[in-house]
């Protein structure tokens, strides 16, 4: 195998990873990439958005890069003061890769809690999306590392399962996704859903620079992926979904510093897509949020005398109850 990077006009695939301070799980995510990309028959890199990790990621990735010297690989660093969200990263990177390589077909968003068994499924996405013009997107039926299977999509959110609440939804499966028919393309069994998470998922050049990529400054964090979806349907797009066992979406219980605020950031972030998406009109069902939130802030007043542990869920209810007037902003 040649030491040699490929040249830049013979890369079609850029694997996009935004980093930040899950470095085990990053070392097990990005060795299962390395070698399933060197199984690929066409060039591929990787474009790394390290946004500030202080647990050694960075130095693993410069370590990484040493030890594969015939791979493209490529870590950026944001300038003091840049957008660091999980968002703003992924468009950065993905620019630079869509700059950087003139023959790029597609972008593949992955993540450190992903793992890949070879190149099969990746292979497998790239030709889907090449022989069905109409799809923007592939991703994968997922599975976590002891073989359980876990979500690789929903449908797009309504305003009563919002309101309901995510432990109701869960209960309930309300946001189970709606699969299409199973369809056979070039060997390859696939079916369609709205909303395709991006852990991980293979997009096609032109279907990701016809969106713009995600909308960073509405949604940094949470529902980026739905937004992105929506808004790609709306331009008359599809996104499949690809039969396979040979793709993880496990974070092993290795929270992300990103998730601290998640509820909150979650419902700031729903109801803002829900009004762009079904109508400024959403913003009367606040009044029944108010209700649902003082509901779990009771129920966890009486955990929280048991079990400590809950306080810090309580506290969230408590800040949601005093800003879901504000739309969720402080």
């Amino acid at each position: 195998m040649s030491d040699a990077r490929p040249p830049a006009d013979s890369i079609e695939l850029a694997v996009i990873i935004n980093s930040f301070n899950r470095c085990a799980l990053l070392e097990r995510a990005f060795d299962a990439l390395a070698m399933a990309l060197r199984g690929l028959p066409f060039g591929s890199a990787t474009v790394v958005f390290e946004a500030g990790s202080t647990d050694g990621s960075r130095e693993y990735l410069e370590r990484a890069a040493q030890e594969n010297p015939g791979a493209w690989i490529e870590v950026m660093r944001p300038e003091p003061g840049a957008d660091t969200s999980f968002s703003a990263g992924v468009n950065a990177a993905c620019a630079h890769a869509i700059a950087a390589f003139p023959r790029l077909r597609w972008l593949m968003l992955y993540e450190t809690d992903n793992w890949v068994a070879g190149p099969e499924p990746l292979a497998q996405a790239c030709a889907l999306l090449a022989a069905e013009p109409q799809l923007s997107a592939a991703g994968f039926t997922v599975r976590t590392h002891s073989g359980n299977p876990c979500g690789y999509g929903v449908p797009f959110p309504s305003v009563w399962r919002f309101v309901a609440g995510q432990n109701v939804a869960e209960w309930w499966n309300l946001d189970a996704p709606n699969p299409g028919p199973r369809r056979q393309t070039a060997g390859v069994e696939w079916f369609t859903c709205e909303t395709v998470f991006t852990s991980p998922l293979v997009i096609r050049r032109e279907a990701w620079e016809r969106s713009g990529g995600f909308d960073a400054k509405a949604f940094p964090f949470s529902d980026s992926d739905v937004d992105w979806a929506w808004r790609d349907a709306q331009m008359g797009g599809q996104l499949a979904v690809i039969e396979s066992n040979a793709v993880v979406h496990d974070n092993l219980a290795v929270n992300s510093a990103w998730s601290a605020n998640r509820v909150v950031d979650f419902h700031r972030s729903r109801l803002r897509l829900l009004k762009r998406h079904r109508g400024a009109w959403v913003g009367v069902v606040k009044p029944l949020l108010f209700f649902r939130h003082m509901a779990e802030w009771l129920m966890l007043s009486r955990a929280a005398r048991r079990d400590p542990a809950a306080e810090p869920k309580l506290a969230k209810r408590r800040q949601m109850l005093g800003s879901v007037w504000r739309d969720y902003v402080a």
